[in-house]
């Protein structure tokens, strides 16, 4: 007889056909699925903002859900709680919760992209324009299952890492919504709980609490504390946002609210200079604010601004004059939003032009956005 092992190749090729088929369609199955989830995450991207009204009363729930994520980082999920001959209960175990996690990386990412892309300031002349793309860029990833499952999951420092993005970005912006904190408490927080949750993520437990972990966990926890308030001009202050702003010169109106909007001005009209500015925060802005004036990036002056209209707190309507205004004024000029603690939250910029000097007709109105940021 003819062993098993001389039999003709194709034989065994034809019986590991149907399983590669199945394969192949469970392969597409998934990459069907990371399309659907990549939609849905737009969808909660594009109407995040509308449901800011609920955000402060739908956040309560976050520590929950972090404590449960956390638990199933450490315990069910990742390379170190796997082994070649677990139980299939295990392993459907691992299963179920990678996919939960899963979802809750996607939305919670996609939610956080709008908020802080709002909260950016789109400017040249700003540094906090990185974190929405990161942001994003970790969203698109969660959604793409082949990457994630295999990938990163499987790889927990990189877990970890994106966790602590994750929660950086939860808590950066549920603090000062939930309970009241000021943008740079909640940065200072955010950051400093960041690095003890991927410490415990990436290694053991006993070895984080020993004397060696314990120390290097402290000080990294302090290494980014310190460089969160040194670079806290890099961190949009979410969700705090400029929802307009504009300069005008010249008597104010009656009923004025925000100045008559203009991109340029001439030197020698600069009498009755002023910036008005529009500010919005779901739960109400906790932060002193503030109007940076800037000539050709020079300081000019620094004014407190106070809100014209408590009516409605989430919404604070601010205008300032400049302290002083130079001689030779003409050149580029920005008023920013800014925290008392120095985060960015929006730019208005405008020029001031010589007396013979031509403004450009198409350019005399400013965008419906009010040209901010």
């Amino acid at each position: 007889m003819q062993s098993p092992a001389a039999r003709d190749p194709s034989d065994r090729l034809e019986l590991k056909r149907p399983q590669g088929r199945f394969e192949r369609w469970l392969r597409r199955a998934w990459w069907l699925h990371s399309f659907f989830a990549l939609g849905f995450g737009v969808f909660v991207m594009l109407f995040a903002r509308k449901g800011l009204a609920y955000a402060d009363k739908l956040l309560m729930i976050l520590p929950i859900s972090w404590l449960l994520l956390f638990i199933a980082l450490r315990f069910i999920v990742g390379p170190a709680n796997t082994s070649p001959d677990e139980r299939v209960a295990k392993r459907g175990l691992r299963v179920v919760t990678n996919y939960i996690i899963k979802n809750l990386y996607q939305q919670m990412f996609f939610f956080l992209v709008p908020l802080y892309a709002a909260s950016a300031t789109w400017s040249m002349a700003s540094r906090n324009f990185w974190l929405p793309p990161l942001l994003l860029a970790c969203a698109v990833l969660s959604t793409l299952d082949v990457i994630f499952d295999h990938f990163i999951m499987g790889r927990r420092r990189l877990a970890s890492v994106m966790y602590g993005i994750c929660l950086f970005g939860v808590l950066n912006l549920m603090l000062p919504m939930v309970f009241g904190m000021t943008h740079l408490h909640a940065l200072m927080i955010a950051a400093a709980t960041t690095a003890p949750a991927i410490a415990l993520l990436s290694f053991n437990v006993r070895d984080v609490f020993s004397a060696k972990g314990l120390g290097l966990t402290l000080a990294a926890a302090a290494g980014l504390t310190i460089a969160a308030w040194v670079g806290r001009a890099a961190i949009p202050p979410a969700p705090l946002a400029l929802v307009e702003g504009a300069v005008g010169h010249g008597t104010p109106g009656s009923y004025e609210g925000l100045p008559g909007k203009k991109l340029y001005l001439r030197e020698e009209q600069l009498d009755g200079l002023r910036c008005g500015t529009l500010a919005s925060e779901p739960g109400g802005i906790h932060d002193d604010l503030v109007h940076v004036w800037r000539h050709n990036g020079e300081l000019v002056s620094r004014v407190p601004v106070h809100p014209i209209d408590d009516d409605d707190p989430t919404t604070v309507l601010m205008r300032s004059v400049p302290d002083l205004v130079p001689p030779n004024a003409g050149g580029r000029w920005t008023c920013s939003l800014e925290t008392a603690d120095g985060q960015l939250v929006g730019v208005v910029p405008f020029t001031v032009i010589p007396t013979d000097q031509k403004i450009p007709k198409e350019k005399v109105e400013v965008p419906p956005d009010g040209g901010v940021r």
